[in-house]
């Protein structure tokens, strides 16, 4: 009797999961968890961690070698007075904030190559004269370097630098050292 009735239910179990294929997943992935935590399973950590190194033996025995593609951010960084100052000295038309903020090694890159506090503010004079104007300045953020450097990234947004006198947008990556001064501007 107990047979005949064991016999039934899987008879019916079987038929609906024949017939009714989201019946037959359902059940596949329930007796699939239940198994799995009957068996200790795999919390979020481990499972990244089957997952990473099933690709990397996938790729090849070098490859579990080779540092993780997976970029991972650093944390964040807020721009010195500096850089600050520089930005102020730039959208105001102030070339001695602009020259204060630099590293004595950029003054001196500049200084190599003709440039001046006074060259820079004639040319800073000459743009305000023709209508130029800063719209506005957005810090994008910032990234410290295992050496002690750090970069800032900014977009600027200005009008009346072109030859039409339009607006336009730039960004500007500072390369700021450990002493808070910019290094090199790009």
């Amino acid at each position: 009797m107990l047979w005949r009735v064991i016999r039934r239910l899987l008879a019916v179990v079987i038929r609906a999961l024949i017939w009714r294929p989201i019946v037959s997943l359902t059940v596949v992935a329930i007796a699939l968890g239940i198994a799995g935590t009957a068996l200790g399973g795999l919390n979020g950590s481990q499972l990244l961690q089957a997952r990473a190194v099933s690709s990397a033996s996938a790729l090849g025995p070098d490859s579990a070698a080779s540092p993780s593609p997976i970029v991972r951010t650093a944390p964040p960084t807020t721009p010195p007075p500096a850089v600050e100052e520089y930005i102020k000295g730039m959208t105001t038309f102030n070339a001695h904030l602009m020259w204060e903020a630099l590293d004595p090694q950029a003054i001196q890159a500049m200084e190599s190559q003709g440039g001046s506090e006074q060259f820079l503010q004639q040319r800073l004079d000459d743009a305000k004269q023709k209508g130029a104007r800063y719209e506005s300045v957005a810090f994008i953020g910032g990234y410290p370097l295992r050496n002690g450097d750090r970069y800032f990234f900014y977009v600027v947004s200005r009008r009346g630098f072109d030859q039409n006198g339009g607006a336009d947008q730039i960004f500007f990556v500072f390369t700021v050292g450990p002493n808070g001064k910019i290094l090199k501007i790009e």
